[in-house]
């Protein structure tokens, strides 16, 4: 062993000659920025589009088949129809032609009920408190994209809460498709049935404003007729206390008939009186004297009831009966608008009870006993058009550039 020749070790440091016949280190291929030849054709594989559509399929596959969260979905059926339909002639839906404005009604109310459950108000009343919702669809492991985080903004919150429903208005039926979704059978069906009970609120506060509004309107049109007549009587009465309760028009006909009977005894006493002025010679003979004295009397009562009837300081009946002609006018009036008052208060009440409204239930909401199995078809199906898209898009830009 001691005359073994002791062969001195190489250091991994020695120059070695390579192909190109210079001198390299191995230790210039652990330097910093420089990769082996084997990772850097792995890399350049991974480059290749085909290799980047394939891994992209690839894990939206594995998301969408593997780690998803299971959904359950829900599905109710309803149509809001009226207590007696717009076309009397035809009362169901399945009458075809007959029932089109029934239909389109139901369709108009669908479309604002649409707005409605997908509104703010309704989520907060189903959710008050923001935490409620983050307590009941939190985030969870290994599916970190369904769900939402805590403490999100309302704006978040909102859109989340839209993603979980939909509201489908069925344009030759009329009817109203709701579905909703939940991470569990439970989840959906009550929230179908929360959102149910929210239609049935709104279908009737929206019934029972517009009802009360229009029937409010008619009674205040009752009172103001009422009010109205009431006016007119008082106003009629005063007039009568203080000219008294006979009828004005009878005392203008009775003074009128004074006065002619007056001046039919004025023309007798002037027929006499002639008659003696030709007996005597005389004429101030004493039975003379007496008939002229008569007529000049009758005359001067004539001339006094007639200023008597028409001057301001007596009871000028003609004024009076034009002021009794009008307040009476006006009672008459009064009572016939207080009768369509009351006439048209009684048809409102009538169109408002036959135009309510009220949800007809086609299909209940069911509890979900197996996962929906659709939105993963949809998800996968969806990263298979993003990629025909971008590929048609990006083929076209090369295409573009190149030509340039």
């Amino acid at each position: 062993m001691a005359d073994r020749e002791i062969i001195p070790q190489k250091s991994s440091s020695m120059p070695f000659q390579n192909f190109d016949g210079k001198a390299d280190s191995v230790s210039d291929l652990n330097s910093p920025g420089i990769l082996p030849p084997v990772w850097t054709e792995r890399l350049a594989v991974l480059k290749k589009p085909r290799v980047l559509i394939s891994l992209f399929l690839a894990s939206s596959a594995f998301y969408c088949f593997v780690i998803g969260r299971d959904r359950y979905t829900s599905v109710s059926e309803f149509v809001i129809q009226q207590a007696v339909p717009l076309n009397t002639s035809s009362s169901s839906v399945l009458a075809g032609a007959a029932a089109a404005p029934q239909v389109l009604t139901s369709l108009v109310d669908g479309q604002y009920l649409q707005v409605y459950l997908a509104s703010s108000e309704v989520k907060n009343r189903l959710f008050p408190k923001p935490i409620s919702l983050e307590k009941k669809y939190p985030k969870s492991i290994p599916d970190l994209l369904t769900g939402i985080n805590k403490a999100s903004s309302a704006p978040v919150q909102l859109a989340f809460y839209r993603n979980l429903l939909q509201v489908s208005p069925q344009p030759l039926s009329g009817s109203v498709i709701v579905k909703t979704v939940g991470f569990d059978p439970d989840q959906a069906f009550d929230f179908n049935k929360s959102l149910l009970l929210q239609s049935r609120r709104f279908v009737n506060e929206v019934n029972q404003s517009i009802n009360a509004d229009q029937n409010l309107f008619a009674q205040k049109e009752v009172a103001l007729a009422e009010k109205n007549l009431k006016k007119a009587f008082q106003e009629l009465e005063v007039f009568q206390e203080k000219f008294g309760q006979l009828s004005v028009q009878s005392e203008q006909a009775a003074t009128s008939s004074f006065i002619s009977g007056l001046e039919s005894r004025v023309v007798n006493l002037k027929v006499e009186e002639a008659s003696l002025r030709r007996q005597y010679r005389d004429p101030n003979a004493p039975e003379v004297s007496f008939i002229a004295d008569q007529v000049r009397e009758l005359e001067k009562q004539i001339r006094k009831e007639r200023q008597k009837s028409v001057s301001e300081t007596g009871r000028d009946l003609n004024s009076l009966a034009m002021r009794e002609s009008s307040l009476r006018a006006n009672v008459e009036f009064s009572t016939e608008s207080l009768q369509s008052a009351r006439l048209a208060a009684d048809n409102s009440r009538r169109e408002s009870t036959r135009q309510l409204k009220f949800l007809v239930m086609l299909s209940q909401p069911q509890r979900p006993v197996s996962p929906d199995q659709n939105w993963r078809w949809q998800a996968f199906l969806g990263s298979i058009g993003i990629i025909v898209v971008a590929w048609g898009v990006g083929g076209f830009i090369a295409a573009a550039m190149k030509k340039a």
